[in-house]
């Protein structure tokens, strides 16, 4: 198994902190851990990274579709969003940044670890 660098954007400490934990007991590492976009793209750009798993709703004015499309245009690193939302437009619109996955809350392990293998074997 490929041991993945993921950072995880989540403005609920509770939320990271269980999706944090779940990431490790799969086996990878968490690099970093931010509550907006503004300080993710700020992290993302100094640290290395495999994969972000990001919230749709985040503090500040941006939200996780918005750092999604950052992602790609300018880091190109595979992306997971992790959400309560289920709104056909909000999902939509995540989906057109081309995602690994779209994940609702709250992500089990099963559903996290078929996503990541998605990854593992690009």
């Amino acid at each position: 198994m490929l041991k993945l660098n993921i950072f995880i954007v989540e403005d609920s400490p509770i939320m990271a902190a269980a999706l944090k934990h779940l990431v490790v007991r799969l086996g990878h590492n968490v690099v970093g851990v931010s509550e907006s976009y503004e300080d993710a793209i700020v992290q993302l750009e100094l640290s290395n990274v495999d994969m972000v798993i990001t919230d749709i709703m985040l503090s500040g004015q941006k939200n996780g579709i918005d750092l999604g499309a950052y992602i790609k245009k300018h880091l190109n690193i595979p992306v997971i969003y992790q959400s309560s939302i289920t709104d056909t437009t909000i999902v939509c619109d995540a989906m057109r940044t081309e995602p690994i996955a779209y994940l609702v809350k709250p992500v089990g392990r099963v559903e996290l670890s078929t996503a990541l293998l998605s990854v593992e074997a690009a």
